[in-house]
């Protein structure tokens, strides 16, 4: 008997209310030679019970259970159990398409690819589109066009995240990322890959649907040291991509706008914190005025290529009438969320009888 091609692997916790939907979405798969490689990390609500339920009645899954070790640690555990020729990651609270291993294999066949990359499609709780990755049309390419695929496929964000991917396992097996990293995992065990592959496809398909919950674990990591937990994945892309000779100009340039990017993110998470104006600011303060955040922001500017971001970036020195003008609404917004409308309009109409207003 011929053995399974492809592996899906997935990392498991306290997601028992999406379970059903991904195991309905696993069932409706056109491309039926799969196994599933299913690691619950310690779970305390009821998700491992549903999916050993789902591998007693499906000879394919797999379940494995440990004690909870954190995402990047249960990863490294789960790249070191592939033993198919191929691999692609699913997580268990989004949804995809009955095509979507389907167009992944049929890729990696038509370009015998180490590495095939689709397309992902960001819904919100009620399954309503609010964002896409940026089109770009099937294309393969080789080692040598690494160079300028690599920086444009980081700079839209492709590669970050494990899931609407297809791998060729013999290059994951060693890939492994510290694990105490809490944001970004996926991301390190990428670029880590694409060093040692000698080709990669991109297709057009739009297969795969991520839930952005606002209680997602990793994505609600964003408190005061955002900032520091992030630079620590661009910096692994900078060290990564000089070491291996793929740090040219447009791969700098990707790095250094994603420092910016997540400068303005982190001061604006900052702003609403709840934590008082001083403490506020110091933090704001310390992002935009770190090295890092500063080297980026000057050779960007030098190179005239601050305006050629998307959004607008944090100057150094305008944190601190940021930091006041969202504190000051914030206050605003919490009197008026506890305090009884009959004494805004009183004071109100003190205010205007005075002629103040």
């Amino acid at each position: 008997m011929e053995k399974c091609p492809v592996t899906i692997f997935v990392s498991v916790y306290n997601i028992e209310q999406y379970l059903e939907r991904f195991f309905d979405c696993l069932d409706k798969q056109t491309f039926k030679d799969y196994k599933v490689l299913m690691l619950d990390d310690g779970s305390t609500d009821n998700s491992l019970s549903i999916c050993c339920t789902h591998a007693e009645q499906d000879s394919r899954i797999k379940v494995v259970s440990i004690e909870h070790v954190g995402i990047s640690a249960a990863r490294n555990i789960l790249l070191g159990m592939l033993d198919t020729e191929f691999a692609t990651s699913l997580d268990g609270d989004d949804y995809f398409e009955p095509d979507y291993l389907k167009h992944l294999m049929d890729a990696q066949k038509k370009y015998n690819a180490d590495f095939v990359i689709s397309n992902v499609i960001y819904v919100n709780p009620e399954g309503v589109e609010i964002n896409r990755f940026i089109p770009r049309k099937e294309a393969y390419y080789t080692k040598e066009q690494f160079h300028d695929i690599l920086p444009e496929l980081i700079d839209e964000y492709r590669m970050n995240y494990l899931y609407a991917k297809l791998y060729r396992t013999v290059y994951l097996n060693d890939i492994r990322v510290e694990p105490d990293v809490k944001q970004g995992s996926d991301t390190m065990i990428n670029i880590q890959y694409v060093m040692l592959i000698n080709n990669l496809a991109v297709i057009e398909n739009y297969d795969y649907q991520y839930y952005n919950y606002t209680t997602r674990s990793v994505t609600s990591y964003c408190d005061i040291d955002y900032f520091w937990r992030v630079l620590r994945i661009h910096k692994f892309i900078y060290n990564v991509t000089e070491k291996n000779g793929y740090l040219n100009d447009k791969m700098l340039y990707a790095i250094d706008r994603r420092i910016m990017y997540t400068g303005r993110f982190a001061i604006f998470r900052i702003s609403r914190l709840d934590i008082n104006k001083k403490n506020m600011l110091a933090a704001a303060h310390k992002t935009i005025h770190s090295d890092e955040y500063l080297r980026s922001y000057y050779r960007l500017k030098e190179k005239g290529q601050l305006e050629m971001l998307k959004y607008k970036v944090f100057h150094p020195g305008e944190e601190e009438e940021y930091i006041k003008r969202k504190y000051i609404r914030k206050r605003k917004d919490r009197i008026l969320k506890h305090t009884p409308r009959i004494v805004f309009k009183a004071y109100h109409n003190i205010k205007k009888s005075l002629g103040l207003i």
